[in-house]
């Protein structure tokens, strides 16, 4: 791509110029509910549910403006962006074997709970483009700077290993002085991709074990990620990257535990 005509440049016969400011805005809208029910049946389970969106212009200290000449072009929603959120733990005594004459089928098999944690979240936005520099300057302020790419299609969400989104969805921007729009800024916004979500279950099973009047033992089994649910996370941002949309890293693994406790 050919040099910028001057005309173009901000600031005539600089390289890089860095401008700071410390000081940025934004804005969070909730709604939260929530429900208890307390040892019925021998169930007792709590659930809540928040509905939120958060909206900035800069997330997190010390980021960087894609467009430092103006500040709607990096308005939306940001890093701290969860617009859904469900919640719902409970513990729940087993009626199996309670009431047993069995005395050996009470002590084995009876007395059980089952408590868990289940957790249900949409995915963040991730900021396509924002902080990665391009390999030409399409915007004329010297080069070493960050910009977004063009969208010219529907997001189409693959959600696969090999890429969350198509990434064909996406071009890179054309300079103002080649004809390109938006004084070379792409047209993607930096909320345009929602990353992956979360779905996750832990659970126990325990039991209280009455040795004597005063001696107690408790045994658990635990598992974190139950049904070992592969959830992706951290795309990869980066449009001049080969492996643009593709997760980076996942959730951990099930994991499984075992413990004992002795009161006395």
């Amino acid at each position: 791509m050919a040099r910028p005509p001057e005309r173009f440049r901000q600031f005539l016969g600089f390289a890089g110029i860095n401008q700071e400011s410390v000081n940025t805005n934004f804005t969070y809208d909730s709604l939260q509910a929530g429900v208890r029910m307390e040892n019925r049946h021998g169930l007792t389970v709590q659930m809540a549910y928040t509905w939120s969106h958060e909206i900035d212009a800069v997330s997190n200290d010390l980021n960087a403006v894609a467009n430092p000449f103006d500040l709607g072009y990096n308005k939306g929603s940001g890093a701290l962006d969860r617009r859904h959120i469900f919640n719902v733990n409970y513990v729940y005594s087993l009626p199996f074997f309670v009431h047993s004459t069995n005395k050996a089928a009470h002590g084995v098999l009876g007395g059980w709970q089952l408590s868990g944690v289940t957790f249900i979240q949409s995915g963040t936005p991730i900021n396509n483009g924002n902080g990665v520099t391009f390999g030409t300057d399409v915007l004329g302020l010297g080069g070493n700077v960050t910009n977004r790419p063009n969208v010219v299609g529907p997001i189409k969400y693959t959600k696969s290993p090999n890429g969350w989104f198509d990434k064909t969805s996406f071009a890179a921007p054309t300079a103002e002085w080649n004809g390109g729009a938006n004084h070379g800024f792409g047209n993607a916004r930096k909320d345009t991709i929602v990353g992956p979500g979360l779905l996750n279950f832990n659970m126990s099973l325990f039991k209280t074990i009455n040795l004597t009047e005063r001696m107690k033992f408790e045994l658990r089994f635990e598992s974190f990620n139950t049904f070992n649910h592969v959830q992706f996370q951290n795309l990869n941002s980066s449009f001049t990257d080969p492996n643009f949309g593709k997760p980076t890293t996942t959730y951990d693994p099930r994991t499984l535990q075992l413990g004992g406790k002795f009161s006395f």
